[in-house]
């Protein structure tokens, strides 16, 4: 039975280093240690004993480049949005999942790719929620770094925060409409 993920991102991150990560192969979640993916774990996401079965079934769904896995999406409903002046990008996500720990790290995995094209001053994030779950994951991604946030009532409130400012201007920007047009547009400069 299918249930439903919703991944939402907000990251700032100049025009240049994002057209290159949308470039690069998609990096598998087994690029990262084990140890940094036990903060998706827990509760209904899922146990640290499925954690390696789910990181390589995770890597067997990626393929290509970063670009065409969101093209890929782009069937589900899927919101990728950029303004070119802020530096600022929203993508929002929703679609269906049979599989919930390795979804969820999936999920996780197509923008943590982001970080290797991230400079000093760019920042981001991740909030992941799905219907099974009252529980919402938060990865809080940095040049070259990602941070699953705990329960720090503190930083998550200051991501948010965050998150609304990137957020509002990526919308606010005059672009094509589908996610797919929006990504052709990026890479066609």
């Amino acid at each position: 039975m299918s249930e439903s993920l919703f991944l939402t991102a907000a990251v700032s991150v100049a025009k240049p280093r994002l057209r290159a990560y949308l470039s690069a192969p998609a990096l598998p979640a087994s690029q990262w240690p084990h140890p940094q993916w036990a903060g998706v774990t827990g509760g209904a996401w899922g146990s640290r004993d499925e954690l390696p079965a789910a990181i390589a079934e995770c890597d067997r769904w990626i393929d290509g480049d970063a670009a065409a896995v969101f093209r890929e999406l782009d069937e589900d409903e899927l919101l990728f949005r950029f303004d070119e002046a802020t530096g600022s990008l929203a993508v929002d996500l929703t679609t269906r999942v049979d599989f919930r720990l390795p979804s969820l790290i999936w999920s996780c995995t197509v923008l943590r790719g982001l970080t290797a094209f991230m400079a000093a001053g760019d920042h981001g994030i991740v909030t992941v929620t799905a219907d099974w779950s009252d529980d919402t994951l938060l990865m809080l991604l940095a040049p070259d770094h990602t941070a699953f946030l705990d329960r720090d009532a503190r930083a998550r409130a200051e991501a948010k925060a965050q998150e609304i400012d990137i957020r509002s201007a990526a919308c606010d920007a005059d672009q094509p409409g589908t996610a797919t047009e929006v990504i052709d547009w990026l890479l066609d400069d």
